[in-house]
């Protein structure tokens, strides 16, 4: 059971960053190394959800919700080898 609530506070407090601008003028190298941080504390310690997250913000930060890949050309949020395992399932 993930917790909803709390993936969707970070995203809202990445929201947030986002319209201050707390990410412009920063390399996106930085950029994403704090958001991985923030995603793996969550995920890891209060058991959040990554897609949860980073929706709408995964393409902004070039990461893969599922596997936090720096990878320009996502697909919905999935680099290509998630993407690959998505249809796998199906």
């Amino acid at each position: 059971m993930s917790n909803h609530s709390g993936s969707y506070m970070l995203n809202q407090v990445i929201e947030i960053l986002d319209r201050h601008e707390m990410f412009s003028g920063i390399e996106t190298t930085t950029a994403q190394t704090a958001i991985k941080e923030i995603i793996e504390m969550a995920t890891n310690k209060y058991d959040c959800n990554r897609g949860e997250i980073l929706e709408g913000y995964a393409q902004q930060f070039n990461l893969c919700y599922s596997c936090l890949a720096d990878d320009a050309n996502l697909d919905d949020g999935l680099c290509a080898t998630c993407l690959r395992g998505w249809d796998e399932t199906d």
